[in-house]
């Protein structure tokens, strides 16, 4: 095992230098921003069990940065987005030693660290304030401490395995998942469930549960800073998104094919490597742990969000990519007649071939969303012509808006999107705003609205307020609505031409 760095650095290297040409264009991703936020302010997010070590880790670096640099709060996103790059290679080298320990073969773990630096998912995440970098790290390296346990008998590897992967339940919740391997594990290894093995894979359940669950029992039941609240209007977001995207069978076509876009070689060597672990060599921890990840993905089927989100299939890979690194390696060595040395180029040509290949791809038909997340760079300077308590209605970047009110440079309010669209209630409440004194204000910027999904309903709502209010041009790509009354207002948005938007190819 001497020189081992000799087969991890270079996929390490390569997503690290991925990460960084790449960083750029996506720089404002939404839902980063609303970490970014959360982080200032040291306030676990509302989303399910409040991500609270994420969140409260980037606080930490936040508060200390700010004492030891004057790190001025509009700068925090990149703080913690160059933490996340930071942790890329340490992702790719965790998940390589997690291969090299199911395989014993540092060719096949090579590849599979290969595998996952260039999915193209990760490249773009790992340039991102986001958990899915530090998620894959946290969960391979738990996977890691868990399984060198089980397989020396060590009790403290074993509840120090099941601890950590709890803790990952606090970065990135799908993860649990991986809790089934505590289960799994000990079968695998030759354990007699019976006895002291028995009391031993209990404990160890029973404190992934507690690491998983009781940081955020404890905030929500004393309701610090009223997080009840805030997660309560989580819960009522996500039933309105859920309504206008039911769970149902038609959702596995989307779900397979963001699968393999997130990982194409592991998912299309998948099945061949579940046969042919299975027929040769049985029940294994390598086996075992490919089909907890493709557990884990597979039960993201009961959300709504898989079948937009493709980061949410980065979640399984650390199970899966192992066998399917180790299935490719085997097979090209097989065709180049034992040659070892030639089948573990080939199997990495492969692997880089058909990722560069998917990877343009996903760049071209989301080269157009890529650019319209950028926005948010320079959405504060748009937000500075407005009075800084203007009510705004923003369609995509209305996160953008949350986000520069959170930091304190604005008291805008939002008639926001998706969970946050009124519906039949718009005109209401904007008559509402306007009854209260409060100026109301529309970006009209195409980029801002859709014609895809639920967007679609969104703007031809917005076209039909040309029916019920005047509009006021402003500044930049706003326009003020006033009352049908108001004869100082004359201007004309032309927001039919919303209407004639493409849809995406890709979502």
């Amino acid at each position: 095992m001497r020189r081992a760095w000799r087969w991890w650095l270079p996929p390490a290297a390569l997503a690290l230098l991925l990460t960084i040409l790449f960083i750029d264009p996506f720089a404002g991703d939404w839902d980063a921003l609303d970490y970014t936020v959360n982080a200032v302010r040291g306030q676990p997010s509302s989303m399910l069990f409040g991500r609270m070590l994420f969140i409260f880790t980037n606080h930490a670096a936040y508060r200390l940065a700010r004492a030891l640099f004057g790190l001025q709060t509009e700068h925090a996103y990149l703080l913690f987005k160059y933490m996340i790059v930071a942790q890329t290679p340490f992702a790719v080298v965790a998940c390589w030693t997690l291969a090299r320990e199911l395989t014993a073969s540092l060719s096949a773990a090579t590849v599979a660290a290969l595998m996952l630096a260039l999915s193209p998912l990760f490249i773009v995440y790992s340039g991102q304030a986001m958990t899915e970098t530090p998620s894959l790290l946290l969960v391979s390296v738990a996977l890691v401490t868990h399984l060198r346990g089980v397989r020396a008998r060590k009790t403290w590897q074993v509840f120090a395995g099941a601890a950590l992967l709890g803790l990952c339940v606090n970065v990135r919740e799908p993860v649990g998942f991986f809790g089934v391997w505590l289960l799994v594990a000990p079968a695998c290894y030759g354990w007699r469930l019976k006895g002291r093995e028995l009391l031993l894979t209990a404990t160890a359940c029973a404190i992934f549960l507690v690491c998983a669950l009781a940081p955020f029992a404890l905030w929500w039941l004393f309701d610090v800073n009223g997080y009840r609240q805030a997660w309560y209007g989580w819960v009522a977001s996500m039933r309105a998104e859920s309504a206008l995207h039911p769970v149902k069978p038609g959702n596995l076509l989307p779900f397979t094919q963001l699968f393999i876009i997130a990982a194409p070689v592991t998912v299309v060597l998948l099945p061949f490597a579940l046969a042919r672990e299975w027929r040769k060599r049985g029940w294994t921890p390598l086996l075992a742990l490919a089909l907890v990840g493709l557990f884990c993905n597979l039960m993201l089927l009961a959300n709504y969000s898989t079948v937009i989100n493709a980061r949410y299939q980065l979640t399984g890979l650390p199970g899966l990519v192992p066998l399917s690194a180790a299935y490719l390696v085997e097979r090209w060595t097989a065709r180049t007649r034992g040659n070892t040395g030639r089948g573990v180029a080939y199997a990495c040509a492969t692997v880089v071939a058909v990722s560069l290949l998917f990877g343009s791809l996903v760049y071209v038909f989301t080269r157009q969303t890529l650019a319209n997340h950028g926005m948010t760079k320079e959405y504060l300077a748009r937000l500075a012509k407005l009075p800084t308590d203007a009510v705004v209605m923003a369609g995509g970047q209305t996160v953008s808006v949350n986000y520069y009110r959170g930091l304190g440079l604005g008291r805008w309010d939002v008639i926001g999107t998706g969970g946050g669209w009124p519906g039949a209630r718009l005109t209401q409440q904007i008559e509402w705003h306007l009854q209260q004194g409060h100026r109301v204000f529309v970006d009209v910027d195409p980029r801002l609205w859709s014609m895809d999904t639920w967007h679609e309903q969104e703007t031809h709502a917005l076209v039909k307020l040309a029916d019920r209010f005047r509009f006021r041009y402003h500044a930049a790509t706003f326009y003020e609505l006033r009352p049908p009354d108001d004869d100082t207002a004359r201007d004309d948005p032309n927001l039919r031409v919303l209407l004639n938007k493409p849809r995406s190819r890709f979502k």
